[in-house]
């Protein structure tokens, strides 16, 4: 029969085991931070500091700039791009060819996920959630979820790229868009 003593200090250290076993598994992976995309009204939850970068992009027959703020965390790439379409009218047609340039890059047809209801957006019917699945240049399985909508004349998209994404990952980026 052990002494009493033991047997505490033995229960102490299982417990004291158990206790940072569970720590250890409440311990987000992703440090998530509310960001308003810089030069425009529009926020979003990041798992990490997204760096920004514009380049020159030819949609919907016109030259625009496009704005991206992006950074990488969990293996995942979180990124929110923006453009102005110069009129409301001509929003609906960058929103397609936005979507279309994606399923290009990524070597494949989108499945449609659902619609998007971003608080603020302008409703349009070519808001939408899509997946993306393709390959790198590599050969290694790559795949995307994207959110598409607009606001007025201004064009979003916000996408999530890696080998493989977390649900949890994805449901808390997309849910947490703003465009107030």
């Amino acid at each position: 029969m052990d002494p009493p003593v033991f047997r505490n200090l033995t229960s102490a250290v299982s417990l004291l085991v158990v206790c940072v076993v569970m720590l250890a598994g409440c311990t987000p992976s992703l440090d998530w931070r509310e960001l308003t995309v810089e030069g425009t009204g529009v926020s979003a939850l990041f798992p990490c500091r997204p760096e920004n970068r514009v380049r020159q992009v030819s949609l919907a027959g016109m030259a625009a700039q496009m704005h991206l703020a992006s950074c990488t965390a969990g293996g995942s790439n979180f990124a929110v791009s923006h453009l102005d379409a110069g009129d409301p009218a001509n929003a609906a047609q960058v929103l397609q060819q936005l979507q279309a340039l994606t399923a290009a890059n990524m070597g494949g047809a989108p499945t449609v996920i659902g619609g998007c209801n971003v608080p603020g957006m302008t409703p349009s019917p070519l808001a939408r959630r899509l997946a993306f699945k393709g390959r790198r240049d590599d050969g290694t399985a790559i795949e995307a979820e994207a959110v598409y909508f607009s606001r007025g004349s201004v064009v979003y998209q916000a996408t999530l790229v890696g080998s493989h994404l977390e649900r949890e990952a994805m449901d808390t980026f997309f849910a947490s868009l703003k465009a107030e």
